[in-house]
């Protein structure tokens, strides 16, 4: 299988998750499901473990990063793996920059990217989000962002 094939697999099996919805904050059998592929419970964040569970349910043992949950531990890994990349590409993992829910500022949120549908402007597939963007929200969805300069991709198929 071709890199490109590989990273349309992964993006339309994301895709296929879109019916995924929390029954409660952070909770529910699919998002809990999600969570326990990184070791955790329902309650948690679940953006990165979205993007895990994914990749380990599309390549298995072939998924180049390891199996966490959060957005830093993420892009730790990719940066070990020399992963990272400025610029977007088709079903490369995105990390949001930014001020997270404790104030903090650091990567905030992940997910895929599918196309870019004019220039600048991509289409995602993200868990834990909503329709109208936010970084917390309540399912899988299908989104459109554009990306700031310090925000950064995954180019997991280099792996």
């Amino acid at each position: 299988m071709t890199a490109d094939e590989r990273r349309a697999i992964v993006v339309n099996v994301a895709r296929a998750h879109t019916w995924v919805r929390e029954q409660g904050p952070n909770r529910g059998q699919a998002v809990e499901a999600i969570l326990e592929r990184t070791g955790l419970s329902g309650g948690f964040a679940w953006c990165a473990a979205f993007v895990a569970y994914i990749g380990w349910s599309v390549l298995r043992a072939a998924w180049p990063l390891p199996m966490v949950a959060g957005c830093m531990s993420l892009h730790q890994a990719a940066v070990a793996k020399s992963l990272v990349r400025e610029q977007p590409a088709p079903g490369a993992i995105f990390l949001l920059w930014g001020k997270a829910g404790d104030g903090m500022t650091r990567f905030r949120h992940t997910g895929f990217l599918w196309d870019e549908i004019r220039p600048s402007i991509w289409r995602t597939v993200e868990g834990n989000t909503n329709g109208e963007g936010s970084t917390e929200g309540d399912g899988v969805y299908v989104r459109q962002r554009t990306f700031g300069p310090s925000d950064r991709f995954i180019w997991w198929w280099e792996a």
